[in-house]
């Protein structure tokens, strides 16, 4: 038992650091961030890892992965002020964590493939909105895009393709990843939900 249970731990903290390393590598690199002529600056690919630190190992990782996000993009975009860049990034987990929980808790196990589907894209999906709507919304309060509201609200109606794109993106891969590893016991949040059913 004990050693099943060292196992787990060991597997959680080699695919959280994993999580962490990729978060890390889109930092340094700049491969996080996809210049684009716009006045948002660009796209991200960088909320990826954080929605699936949320959906595999839960609001801790979450917090984690989404800090390093919004650190990197703070520096690698020093004309918008931290609290516009780092609050939207810190809750891309969390909201990915809850929506997977949530609903987790309306199906049965087995689990089927379908609903592990239908779970995380929904946790990819709200989670990649909540960074684009808080971030942008932060950036519509304190008018970060010119002091008008007109030309705040302008920059946000321009960002909205790239919003859609990086939704979808978030959707596909995060959908992608969750149904492959579950078959090999690496949903955490899946486990300790089994746990406290039990209980």
């Amino acid at each position: 038992m004990k050693s099943k249970s060292l196992k787990n731990d060991v597997r959680k903290i080699t695919l959280g650091g994993v999580l962490i390393a990729i978060t890390l590598v889109l930092g340094f690199t700049g491969w996080g961030f996809i210049p684009l002529p716009l006045p948002i600056a660009g796209a991200t690919i960088f909320h990826i890892p954080v929605v699936l630190a949320g959906i595999l190992f839960g609001l801790d990782m979450a917090l984690i992965c989404g800090l390093i996000f919004g650190l990197f993009a703070t520096f690698t975009f020093p004309v918008f002020p931290w609290f516009v860049m780092i609050p939207g990034r810190l809750f891309i987990g969390v909201t990915a964590y809850f929506v997977f929980i949530g609903m987790m808790k309306l199906y049965k196990a087995p689990i089927a493939v379908s609903n592990l589907i239908m779970a995380a894209t929904l946790a990819g999906v709200l989670g990649s909105l909540t960074n684009s709507v808080l971030t942008l919304g932060l950036g519509v309060v304190f008018r970060v895009f010119g002091p008008e509201l007109s030309a705040n609200m302008a920059v946000v109606f321009s960002a909205i393709p790239v919003v859609v794109i990086e939704a979808v993106i978030a959707a596909i891969l995060c959908s992608a990843i969750v149904v492959a590893l579950h078959p090999l016991g690496y949903i955490e949040t899946i486990s300790q939900n089994t746990k406290k059913a039990e209980l």
